[in-house]
């Protein structure tokens, strides 16, 4: 019975082999939530991932702290164009805007402070919740929003992850998804491979018969042998006595 119980304990190379399983599938479901995330960004005009009315958003700035700060990943909401008429001061929206002034518009988080209507004709002022880099009376300078350029809104409250802003960004840049998914699939991949080659290897061996099996194969003929010699000699024993 004891050792019956000691053969169904699993040993530390099974242990490894079920820890290197689970890390193996953690890491597909990894690679696959990085491709829906890659397509969910290239199939729409923002270029920022878009999952259902979810905009999952990286924080690069710390220009909207203490509320938001640099790094957060935020999941803001998109808007209909009705929704995006009805904003109102205080509202934080993510938008299109030519920050530096180069002709080149970037993606921007920060809250209104001014609406402005003009028959059907919409914008608004922004500016950013830090006040050591936007004093009081003072908004975005150069430019306000159009209804077109707004992305979506956010709220205190809704999703807002710290740190993972910046982990998400590195896993969108080339760097990123070197490290984190072609590598690791490589080495998934050569892993594989290399196990295959052994259990290949180890069922051949298994068909051969092994130096101990020969020696006992060899054994049993020799003692056969014998037996049929001194059967020999025993039947002819029998036959000069009668």
């Amino acid at each position: 019975m004891e050792n019956a119980s000691q053969t169904k304990k699993p040993n530390a190379k099974n242990i490894v082999k079920i820890v290197l399983n689970v890390i193996l599938w953690l890491f597909l479901i990894f690679a696959f939530l990085m491709m829906v995330f890659a397509f969910a960004s290239i199939s729409n005009d923002y270029g920022v991932p878009i999952l259902g009315d979810k905009v999952i958003l990286n924080v690069v700035s710390d220009s909207m702290k203490p509320t938001i700060k640099k790094g957060d990943m935020l999941a803001g909401t998109t808007l209909s164009l009705d929704q995006k008429k009805a904003l109102e001061e205080g509202a934080i929206i993510t938008f299109f805007a030519d920050i530096n002034g180069d002709g080149i518009k970037e993606i921007n988080t920060h809250r209104i402070v001014k609406k402005i209507v003009d028959g059907e004709d919409y914008s608004f002022r922004t500016k950013g919740d830090n006040a050591n880099m936007y004093p009081v009376n003072v908004d975005d300078d150069g430019y306000s929003i159009k209804l077109d350029d707004i992305i979506c809104t956010w709220k205190e409250g809704d999703t807002q992850i710290h740190g993972m802003g910046s982990f998400l960004s590195f896993m969108q840049s080339r760097t990123g998804f070197l490290c984190l998914v072609v590598i690791p699939l490589i080495l998934f991949f050569l892993y594989e491979v290399v196990r295959f080659f052994l259990t290949l290897s180890k069922a051949r061996g298994k068909k051969e018969i092994s130096a101990e099996e020969k020696d006992e194969i060899r054994r049993q003929a020799i003692e056969e042998y014998k037996r049929s010699l001194a059967e020999s000699a025993e039947e002819k024993k029998d036959d000069e006595q009668a």
